[in-house]
């Protein structure tokens, strides 16, 4: 099975063009329109945000596995694991889903980034509200959110 060359999904069409991005598989990256590069621009920075949320996979895992058990035994602070493996769980099925493309993963992705954002505001953590900010902007702009709807490129009616 090819890939997109835009926005790198594993992809089959008859028309040759993409169904998620709506790009032509023939067009060279300087032959796109201007609405082509917005949409692949906005496509890579959906999958770079579900690499984002690997990394934050990755560091719920290391304190889980790692740090807890060595502060456990020193007899310092331990961050809750039951916390910690929800959002282990949590950024797995958004890395997945965003990877992927799906609505559902938009939504879930938005209501987390508020409630992430409304803690962060809450406890006045400026990196955190500006790392919100930043995802939420990736995600939620229009031509991201017609990504995920799958009407990327379609004529505005």
């Amino acid at each position: 099975m090819k890939r997109c060359k835009s926005c790198l999904t594993k992809a089959e069409s008859e028309t040759g063009q993409c169904p998620v991005c709506g790009i032509r598989q023939d067009k060279k990256r300087n032959e796109l329109s201007p609405a082509e590069k917005r949409v692949r621009y906005f496509a890579r920075c959906i999958l770079g945000v579900a690499a984002i949320h690997v990394v934050g996979l990755v560091l719920c895992l290391y304190v889980l596995l790692v740090l807890n058990p060595q502060a456990a035994a020193k007899g310092e602070f331990v961050f809750a694991p039951a916390i910690l493996a929800t959002l282990a769980i949590t950024n797995l099925i958004l890395a997945i889903g965003l990877a992927r493309y799906a609505f559902w993963a938009y939504k879930v992705a938005t209501a987390y980034y508020f409630l992430l954002g409304i803690v962060n505001i809450v406890s006045v953590q400026i990196a955190g509200i500006l790392l919100m900010l930043i995802l939420l902007y990736f995600i939620g702009n229009g031509t991201a959110k017609a990504i995920f709807e799958r009407r990327a490129l379609a004529p505005v009616a």
